[in-house]
């Protein structure tokens, strides 16, 4: 296994950022390497789930490249006072990636993982380009913004004063603009502790997914508040749940 730790110049962010890479030790020729898009959370970076968590153990048993990148604290969002992290995600990071390393872009060998602020992002993506995933798995996830003031003092420097209100940010409003059939295809795990201090909205959306959207959703609820002791015991079970080929 290879941990690669990238710096890169964008220029959508118009800066150096980084990026943290997990690849098989043997690549064959022509090989194209299922992917997994790992979205950090609110605070952290694209090193916090290999610093925090089992990840590379956990990453070392199975033929799959791991993609952690460093999103700030954008809430995968073009800021109103910042960077356009969402454009640089989308329309830089992802291509970028698949020039660099042989990752696969069909749609059944990529998949979304995120955690807390991740899981937000990882929604939005998929939500926004249903046909690039075929499993997204959301972790204790923010999935309503009305929180966000709570936990995060400077939030008007990526919403503005009105952001978290306008319903172009809010995930309900994008699932219902969504592609109805493609999002049926695609294979969904939500996962929250029980003493998260967001299960409320957690079951919330759940609920509006399977009724509303009518999404097959498999919900994980353990014991668990919302930290990386949670995270950490979480992530195995999603990568026993993507049924991934095993070395």
């Amino acid at each position: 296994m290879a941990v690669i730790s990238l710096l890169r110049s964008s220029k959508i962010l118009n800066m150096q950022t980084n990026v943290s890479v997990i690849l098989p030790d043997e690549i064959k020729f022509q090989q194209k390497i299922p992917t997994i898009w790992l979205f950090h959370g609110l605070g952290d970076n694209g090193t916090g789930w290999k610093r925090k968590t089992n990840l590379e153990q956990i990453v070392s048993k199975y033929e799959v490249a791991v993609v952690m990148p460093n999103m700030g604290r954008s809430f995968y969002t073009n800021s109103i006072y910042g960077n356009n992290y969402w454009d640089y995600l989308v329309k830089e990071l992802i291509p970028q990636m698949r020039e660099y390393f042989p990752l696969s872009c069909k749609p059944e060998f990529n998949y979304l993982i995120g955690n807390s602020m991740g899981g937000y992002g990882a929604l939005k993506l998929a939500f926004k380009y249903p046909d690039w995933f075929s499993k997204v798995a959301f972790l204790s996830p923010v999935t309503d913004l009305s929180v966000v003031p709570s936990i995060m003092p400077d939030y008007q420097s990526v919403f503005g004063k009105d952001g978290i209100s306008d319903r172009k940010n809010d995930l309900r409003y994008m699932s219902q603009n969504a592609d109805a059939s493609s999002l049926e295809r695609i294979q969904w795990y939500q996962a929250t502790g029980n003493k998260d201090f967001m299960r409320k909205q957690s079951d919330s959306f759940n609920e509006f997914l399977t009724t509303k959207i009518h999404l097959n959703i498999t919900y994980s609820i353990e014991e668990g508040k919302h930290d990386w002791d949670y995270w950490n015991s979480e992530i195995e079970k999603v990568f026993l749940w993507l049924s991934l080929k095993r070395k």
